[in-house]
């Protein structure tokens, strides 16, 4: 998870962008995966795909969406990849893709653009995102629904962020578990929670503290997640966490 980590300020070296951008864009992604049912891991590691590129690449503002649109085809193209005999499962094509992106961009530009992405990633796209080492930390707690669903919605809150770039994927599930297990189970931060987790209370409450912060603002800082997830389909997690 440390080799594929992206460098932090990478916006220092971007000439036209800015970190405000970023949410926009990843809130774009977050529509594109609801609606083209993409597994979560797609979402995840599509950011990583992003914020890699980037710390690479200086591009044009005008480029950001392009660059949003093919991380999104490799990310589900790694993903979502199944056995023909699924073809109701299998990853979106490059045209849905441009239908999501409303034209903006077509089949050849988002072609090329993943070809160069490829080359700038150096082919390296198994990223371990922090859906993995949920499912592990998860096992402390025998895989409560509840409290999985709103860590879910904690993780898709700290990809927002800029201050969540460059941090390893298995601190940011550890803190978004451990928050909501402490408002679901409120069981405390147990002998079991530490062992999947490898983190202790004590290393996870900064990111945590930072997490509710986010959620005191939600509608202004990530609005497109808050009302995602006060849907029936998620347990109505982030309004759980309003109240």
């Amino acid at each position: 998870q440390t080799k594929m980590i992206p460098n932090k300020h990478y916006m220092d070296h971007q000439v036209e962008l800015q970190w405000y951008m970023r949410p926009i864009l990843l809130e774009w992604i977050v529509q594109v995966r609801e609606r083209l049912s993409l597994a979560p891991e797609t979402l995840f590691l599509c950011v990583n795909y992003i914020d890699r590129f980037l710390s690479r690449k200086t591009i044009s503002v005008g480029k950001l969406q392009l660059v949003g649109a093919t991380a999104i085809f490799i990310a589900a193209k790694y993903e979502e990849s199944v056995p023909p005999k699924y073809e109701e499962s299998s990853p979106p094509s490059v045209g849905d893709i441009v239908h999501m992106g409303d034209g903006g961009y077509t089949v050849d530009e988002i072609l090329k653009a993943e070809r160069f992405m490829l080359s700038m990633l150096e082919f390296e796209l198994g990223w371990p995102g922090p859906m993995s080492f949920l499912r592990r930390i998860s096992k402390a707690d025998n895989y409560d629904l509840k409290t999985r669903t709103l860590a879910k919605y904690f993780l898709e809150v700290t990809i927002m962020d800029e201050r969540v770039v460059g941090t390893k994927p298995s601190i940011i599930a550890a803190a978004a578990y451990f928050l909501a297990n402490a408002m679901v189970i409120n069981s405390g931060w147990t002998p079991a929670h530490v062992y999947c987790s490898g983190y202790t209370k004590s290393q996870l409450e900064p990111l945590a503290t930072m997490i509710i912060e986010c959620c005191k603002n939600s509608k202004d800082h990530h609005p497109v997640v808050f009302w995602k997830y006060a849907s029936r389909r998620y347990n109505h997690a982030s309004t759980y966490v309003q109240e």
